[in-house]
């Protein structure tokens, strides 16, 4: 079994956990009460440290209750070697001031396998039936048959 070591670098800190054992993410918790006036981004603290196992890293990501309240996450890529303090980036895209609680759930924490790839430069890519078509090429709804 993988074990997340987690070392507390504040006693207010809370440990990274799962509200259901089948969820993706571990909570991340915000160490100090902030106000996020509209419109601004802030490093929140967690108080927290990670050691992932070999071959791990984490991404942050969106809790949806603070998204859907226009509360979003950005960056937050946390490499296998980190061993920093985990911050979150959080951003205000509401139009009112939001309140962050100390203790407060802010983030999710989304571990992903290390991948050391070699590059390769090449001249052409194999083709596919998609090609080059992104940003809404699929189609905005389902087609009835």
């Amino acid at each position: 079994m993988n074990i997340l070591k987690i070392q507390k670098l504040d006693h207010r800190a809370h440990a990274p956990e799962k509200a259901h054992p089948g969820d993706l993410g571990y909570d991340l918790f915000a160490l100090d009460a902030v106000n996020l006036p509209a419109g601004e981004m802030r490093r929140l603290r967690t108080g927290v440290a990670v050691e992932f196992p070999e071959g791990w890293g984490g991404v942050i990501k969106d809790r949806s209750s603070m998204a859907s309240k226009r509360i979003v996450t950005s960056g937050g890529v946390i490499d296998h070697g980190y061993r920093g303090e985990i911050l979150v980036l959080v951003s205000n895209l509401s139009g009112e001031e939001f309140a962050i609680a100390e203790g407060q759930k802010i983030a999710q924490l989304v571990p992903c396998h290390v991948t050391n790839w070699q590059v390769e430069v090449a001249e052409e890519l194999n083709g596919t039936s998609r090609g080059a078509n992104g940003f809404g090429s699929t189609g905005a709804h389902k087609v009835r048959a």
